[in-house]
């Protein structure tokens, strides 16, 4: 739940800056490609509309193929060209981090807020689409079969051989107020009431337009983009774009309609009557996810458009509008997904994670280090904790580690056991265990003389120590020299008996004679 937060709060923020750089270069084209043809224009809001849904993702995409930690092991590994050995014979050394607390909450509150509003909007979004679904299917419920005179039958039958659909449904609603249209199960036209007369081109306009809709399944599409725009709900600039969707789907429609009629302008003024019959010069919005013939509330700009003298758009202009609109595009692209993890910091700037409840953070550079718990690197079942370089370090380690009394285990062998995971070490890993005698190291190992270096897949690692009867404390951990990322997981601390062989640092002390020997060297 932690990273799928992560992830949406950076897609929100990246959408921010990224959906008006969109926006600017759609409209530029746009404006390029003048009065073209409503399906041009509807193909240009809409590749807009995918390409708003798409690149606030890039960067998110970029970090879960390189996270920071491999930027910093490509400059770590150009520094130290060759890497030195670490040294933790003294590890009473190791200093604790201590977490700043005003710090580090900050960051953190305000990623929770950005969260949860991003997450009401969705909710929101998600409520209203459901509302207008609703609202869709008690229209429907509503739909009665239209009872249809010899000459409306034929108007509706020659529309359908023209469009090639005999299997639209026919029906009206008093719940209507201008001719609409849904796909929802099959493709039906509805009409506000029974036609009662007036000019028959009228009704071939309205029939036209509807089908329109239908041949080009507005209907099912419209409601694609409700679906996925419950993700940029919450962005002004994602309203501005459907709105230019919307428009330009009328434009298209209105072009087929008049194609299929008797020309653009007697299709114009069956508009306009329409319009004046049955909304009173007034745009009405349909009830729930149904299209309307007045759709997009443009009426004017529909009206121009079909009047309009519209020269053809000559191929060098075509060949311009869409060379700039792609190399636009691409540069948004390529801005969004570098430009994106620098502002952004999806990966350090939103996650402020802390360290394991009783483990702490350690080492001769504890601030270079970052820990926490990774639930996604899931193994044996459970999650892991993590050790990862935040900077490029060329001499100092960090450690995940806690402290505990050595009372129980006094006198005793005892063995730390864990599951271990690497990624692109410059220096090297493992576990370690120390028991001290106050300040006095007594038992020590940390896997110095079987390192694990580089990238490695899960690996059974052990330290096992003889634990002296005076000792007053045991320390254990995993401990990441230089840079990289190491992972620890399903880890056990146990007594074990004495036919495990320990793997002690500490060499016994030879034998010493009780006087000195050979002293003037003639032996």
């Amino acid at each position: 739940m932690e990273t799928a937060s992560r992830y949406l709060v950076a897609y929100a923020i990246n959408a921010l800056w990224q959906l008006p750089l969109i926006l600017a270069g759609a409209e530029l084209v746009a404006r390029l490609l003048g009065r073209a043809r409503g399906s041009i224009l509807h193909r240009l809001w809409v590749g807009c509309l995918v390409l708003a849904f798409a690149v606030p993702a890039l960067p998110l995409i970029h970090l879960s193929i390189q996270p920071p930690s491999s930027r910093s092991n490509r400059l770590s590994a150009v520094l130290s060209s060759r890497p030195r050995e670490l040294d933790l014979s003294f590890p009473g050394q190791i200093s604790r981090q201590v977490p700043k607390q005003n710090a580090n909450e900050l960051p953190g509150i305000l990623s929770t807020a950005a969260a949860w509003l991003y997450l009401g909007s969705v909710l929101f979004a998600m409520g209203r689409l459901g509302w207008g679904i609703r609202q869709t299917h008690t229209l429907l419920r509503s739909a009665r079969p239209l009872h249809m005179t010899p000459e409306v039958c034929r108007e509706w039958e020659a529309c359908l051989a023209l469009f090639e659909m005999p299997e639209v449904k026919l029906m009206y609603s008093n719940r209507l107020r201008s001719p609409a249209t849904v796909n929802w199960p099959g493709p039906i036209v509805l009409l506000p009431q029974d036609p009662d007369g007036g000019e028959s081109t009228d009704l071939t306009a309205v029939f036209c337009h509807e089908l329109a809709h239908l041949r080009r399944r507005d209907f099912l599409f419209n409601i694609l983009i409700e679906l996925f725009g419950v993700m940029l709900f919450y962005h002004p600039v994602f309203h501005w774009m459907q709105r230019r969707v919307q428009e330009t789907r009328e434009l298209a429609c209105d072009d087929i309609a008049a194609a299929a009629m008797s020309g653009r302008h007697v299709y114009a003024r069956s508009l306009l009557r329409l319009t004046q019959k049955m909304l009173s010069g007034a745009a009405a919005p349909q009830p729930g996810c149904a299209l309307g013939i007045f759709e997009g509330e443009i009426l004017e700009r529909r009206i121009m458009n079909l009047l309009g003298n519209k020269p053809a758009l000559s191929r060098l202009r075509a060949f311009s509008s869409i060379a700039l609109s792609s190399l636009f595009f691409v540069a948004v692209c390529m801005l969004s997904s570098s430009l994106g993890i620098k502002v952004l910091h999806a990966q350090d700037a939103i996650e402020k994670p802390n360290a394991p409840a009783g483990w702490f953070l350690a080492g001769s550079k504890p601030a270079n280090y970052q820990t926490g718990v990774d639930k996604t690197m899931v193994e044996n079942g459970q999650p892991s904790a993590y050790l990862r370089s935040t900077v490029p370090v060329s001499d100092g380690f960090g450690t995940l580690m806690q402290t505990i009394a050595a009372t129980e285990y006094a006198g005793k062998r005892v063995r730390l056991r864990a599951w271990v995971r690497s990624q692109d070490l410059t220096g090297w890993a493992g576990i370690w265990m120390r028991a001290d005698k106050g300040t006095t190291m007594v038992a020590f190992d940390n896997m110095q003389n079987r390192k694990i270096k580089g990238t490695q897949a899960w690996k059974e690692c052990d330290v096992v120590l003889d634990i002296p009867t005076d000792a007053t404390g045991i320390a254990f951990g995993i401990l990441m020299s230089e840079t990289g990322e190491v992972w620890m997981n399903d880890a056990s601390f146990e007594v074990v008996g004495k036919d495990v062989p320990t793997t002690d640092f500490q060499q016994p002390a030879p034998n010493l004679s009780n006087h000195p020997t050979n002293l003037k060297f003639t032996e």
